[in-house]
């Protein structure tokens, strides 16, 4: 009977210990979420990446972006740090009617302009503390 209460207390402590943790997820990561417009208005589609701005950050993370909003949950998130961010959204093209089998077709062209994904200018800070909660405008 003492036994089986010790076991009981241990575990509500754990479970307690466990629902304490500042919106971290495993491994001290972080939930990121919010909006990308593009020319004034929400990106209907894309992607959305926080690349290390650092060596001592580890974590990498990209997320899909659907009407002008991204999410990526703490057990996926990131370490707190600055990151470089990288948005993406090809343009929709008409699939031919007639494709060869076995060989691609050729890659869509970003709507993005180079200074917001390949050569970015945008940036953002992860912390402890949060909200890490982005909004970023593309012209």
């Amino acid at each position: 009977m003492l036994s089986s209460m010790r076991c009981a207390t241990v575990a509500v402590v754990l479970l307690g210990l466990a629902a304490c943790g500042c919106g971290s997820g495993p491994s001290g990561r972080y939930a990121v979420s919010g909006t990308v417009s593009f020319k004034g208005q929400p990106l209907e589609y894309g992607t959305i990446e926080f690349v290390p701005a650092t060596k001592e950050i580890t974590s990498f993370q990209g997320a899909p972006i659907t009407d002008g909003k991204f999410s990526i949950p703490a057990d996926k998130g990131l370490m707190p740090g600055k990151y470089m961010v990288r948005v993406s959204s090809a343009e929709k093209t008409a699939q031919p009617s007639e494709s060869v089998p076995g060989v691609a077709p050729p890659p869509a062209k970003d709507r993005i302009p180079p200074e917001y994904n390949e050569n970015t200018k945008l940036t953002a800070e992860v912390t402890e503390k949060g909200p890490n909660t982005f909004d970023f405008k593309i012209q």
